[in-house]
């Protein structure tokens, strides 16, 4: 049982797995998330690692997890004016994207090794990292239009809610439908209990004004993800010229993507249990480069599938299979104990195009002792922010700073945030 109240947003994970029509939740976190794995890519592991923590989080992410906390203790005894309330509380976030981010990963190096003319630094490694990307949101609703959404229980259950939601009148304001409708239409005390059990929902609070006539409530778009990997990574090398890297290793993943509506907060809607829809693959990472001089460029394909190892029998994650494509490209300039280094790329997976995956940018700074002391910069640009950052490595840890900006004002009419992170790294 994963518990997202913890994480993301208290009582915020309800009703309805529609989207916008235009804003795709999860195509937009599979962007965000495969931009800071770049950040990651830019400052590889190395061989000698041991741990590497990465942290990031929007402006405003933690308190709306805060603010969001708030909806649940409303109970004015009027369902209007609570909707009232909750559109108060969120007001400020609404169309703003937020996003939270955290990765923890182990590295154990293994001997190195030379076979075929290539030179093998191989280590085992293992860790796992969660995402969440929240964005509330207005939307015209009324009671009978949630029940449409309640798309994961049976169709007659929501006709027999539906039926009974039409034999009701301002009387019954306040009342709690799954418990005044029993035995109404249909409806039964079981699937009563299966809406509150699939929903994690204690009521739906009723209202005659707002039964079948649109209201504007609140809404929250939630995608929340869980990864972990472990297996063997080769870094290798081939006379002057040649690298590259290979993985193989175990993918794990589950996930959850919902849409939390007013009238499903104030009822209580909160954890729901994701490991119903666990998916492990065995995958690779490849990747090829070539340097000449100062030059060097690489194409990688990462998160491959080779085969399925286990998955759930109620579903698979809303994230998919599809690989990480990768296109770099970097020069190195030295003079004495400085360091310039310019670099390019792009990358895209299923849900965004190259020209998404974009980036240009440079690493400046001092370097000493084979780069084991150094104090490196970062500018950097993409479709939607600009990059600054600060990275301070001594000897054996590293500790690397980020902003980034946005450039960008809105990405399909959803406001675009500033994201800021940290990198801690050890190493032997």
């Amino acid at each position: 049982m994963i518990t997202w109240k913890n994480l993301a947003l208290a009582g915020c994970l309800g009703l309805m797995a529609t989207n916008t029509l235009s804003y795709d939740i999860v195509d937009r976190a599979k962007l965000i998330d495969d931009r800071f794995k770049t950040q990651e890519m830019l400052s590889p592991y190395g061989h000698n690692f041991y741990l590497n923590i990465n942290g990031a989080v929007t402006t405003d992410a933690m308190d709306l997890k805060d603010d969001a906390d708030k909806i649940g203790d409303i109970d004015s005894g009027s369902v209007t004016a609570d909707l009232a309330e909750a559109n108060r509380i969120l007001e400020k976030y609404y169309d703003k994207e937020q996003v939270l981010r955290a990765k923890v990963d182990f590295g154990i190096p293994i001997f190195s090794f030379k076979a075929f003319d290539i030179d093998f630094e191989p280590n085992f490694r293992f860790g796992a990292g969660v995402l969440a990307v929240l964005t509330p949101q207005k939307e015209e609703s009324s009671i009978s239009t949630i029940i449409d959404n309640l798309d994961e229980v049976p169709a007659n259950i929501r006709s027999a809610l539906k039926s009974c939601l039409n034999t009701l009148n301002a009387s019954n304001d306040g009342d709690d439908l799954l418990e005044v409708c029993i035995g109404v239409g249909g409806f039964t005390r079981a699937q009563s209990d299966q809406i509150k059990d699939t929903y994690n929902v204690d009521k739906i609070p009723y209202e005659s004004s707002i039964a079948t006539t649109t209201t504007t409530t609140p809404s929250v778009d939630i995608y929340a993800k869980v990864e972990a990997k472990a297996g063997l990574w080769f870094d290798y090398t081939k006379g002057k010229h040649f690298f590259g890297t290979f993985g193989l290793y175990g993918l794990g993943r589950l996930d959850i993507k919902k849409r939390a509506d007013g009238v499903i907060l104030l009822g209580g809607g909160g954890n729901i249990d994701t490991a119903n829809n666990t998916l492990i693959n065995a995958a690779v990472d490849y990747r090829f480069g070539y340097r000449n001089s100062n030059y060097s460029a690489f194409a990688a394909v990462e998160e491959l599938k080779l085969a399925e190892i286990s998955s759930e029998d109620e579903g698979t994650p809303t994230y998919g299979n599809s690989a990480l494509i990768r296109l770099h490209g970097q020069a190195d300039y030295k003079l004495s104990f400085f360091k310039l280094s310019p670099f390019a790329g792009t990358h895209t997976r299923s849900g965004y195009g190259l020209g998404d995956g974009f980036y240009l940018g440079a690493d400046w700074g001092m370097h000493a002792w084979e780069e084991r002391l150094a104090l490196t910069f970062r500018t950097q640009v993409d479709k939607e922010h600009f990059t600054l950052g600060a990275a301070a490595k001594l000897w054996l840890l590293q500790l690397d700073l980020q902003g980034k900006f946005a450039l960008t004002d809105k990405v399909d009419d959803i406001e675009v945030s500033n994201y800021y992170s940290a990198n801690f790294r050890l190493f032997f």
